[in-house]
Formats: C-alpha cells, structure tokens, sequence
C-alpha cells in the first residue's frame, strides 16, 4: 500500500505579498503585516498537509495526456492541506472580516504549490532512486487538455478517501478544496527530467503560479 507524506509548511510572505499586490506604499501596509503575522503564527493548528503517490502500469485504453502515451507506467499523486485552513477562511467570510478571508485563502494556495514542490523529492527517490523509473515532467488536469475528470482517478488510484480524506463533487472537484491532484509519466527507458513541472508546457493559460521567462 502507498505511504503517506507529512510536508511541513513553506511560505514567503513577500511571495504572498506581491501576488496579493500588497506594497509597503500602500496606506494599509502595516495592518496587512499585522493580518499575515497572525495568520502565519496559527498555521500550525491549522494545516494536515499529508501526500502520497502511486506507480501503476499505463494500461488504460484513454490516455490521460498525449506526452503520456508511450511510458510504461503512470506515476499518481495526491497532496492536500486539510480542511480546517479552508473552513478558518469561509469562517472569516461569514464574519465580514474579508482581509484575514481574503489573506489565508491566498495563503493556503502558496502553501499547496509550495507542498506539491517539495513533495517531488520523495516521489523521485521512491520511483526513480529505488525503482529504477525515470519521471516526465508533472502534468495537472485541468480545463484545457487533460479533462478534470482523471482528479477522480487519481483520487482512487491513491486510495485518497481512505488514506487522507478527501472527496471528490460530481464536477470532479476536490473536499478538502485546497487539494492538488497530478502525474508523472514513468519509464525505464527515458531520461529524468530535468525539473518537476514546466509552465511552457502547462495548458492552463490562467494559472496563478505560471511563469515564463
């Protein structure tokens, strides 16, 4: 059975900060540090950011991804920070307090991104170091290429209800919603790749965290 992960939590305010379009001219500057501060100060009673994966054969007849097609395996993961950082931002919401609702949302999506990253080094070691399959480039689904229907596969796959209690709704979207669903092509007969994901052949043109130099 595959292993769950815990990931510590990894932000930068400055990150958050500059995604948020917070600078230090604004007039609200200070209270912004003061809101990040204490949100930063309860993360630790608020996330459960847990991962795992799992290497299966590439035998089904529906490709997920057409650079997929030729691997001999598929590399499933699943990494998730909870829900209690989600329920503490609708909570905020419900409250009218719109900045710390507005700021730990933004939080938690760092701190997914951030999670996801660093939980790379371990499916490496785990498919590539002890089992001899070297890994593609990370492919996510989403409305463009990959339908969003493979989130429920790769929940079922990783036996992600049982093992870190996620659901899914009947438009494929993740409970817990701060949830990320990927892949790996895996081979024995290719190359590592040179890095986990590349935003130039990512197809979600809207994605937040895309970057191309």
């Amino acid at each position: 059975m595959n292993e769950i992960t815990i990931i510590p939590h990894r932000i930068d305010r400055e990150e958050l900060f500059e995604r948020m379009h917070i600078s230090e001219d604004r007039p609200n500057y200070l209270k912004f540090k003061k809101s990040y501060q204490n949100l930063y100060e309860s993360l630790p009673d608020l996330l459960n950011i847990q991962a795992t994966h799992v290497l299966k054969e590439n035998d089904d007849q529906e490709k997920i991804h057409k650079g997929l097609c030729e691997v001999s395996h598929i590399v499933y993961c699943l990494v998730t920070l909870g829900s209690k950082i989600s329920e503490q931002s609708t909570a905020y919401f419900a409250e009218k307090d719109y900045l710390n609702g507005l700021m730990i949302d933004a939080m938690a999506d760092i701190l997914l991104f951030n999670a996801s990253n660093d939980y790379y080094d371990t499916v490496k070691r785990d498919v590539y170091e002890e089992q001899g399959y070297a890994l593609t480039l990370r492919y996510s689904p989403d409305d463009n290429i990959i339908p969003m229907q493979i989130q429920k596969k790769i929940l079922e796959y990783v036996n992600g209800e049982e093992l870190l209690t996620v659901g899914i709704s009947a438009g494929y979207m993740y409970n817990p919603v701060k949830t990320l669903g990927y892949v790996y092509g895996a081979d024995r007969s290719i190359e590592l790749a040179k890095k986990d994901h590349d935003c130039v052949m990512c197809s979600n043109f809207t994605c937040e965290y895309r970057n191309i130099d």
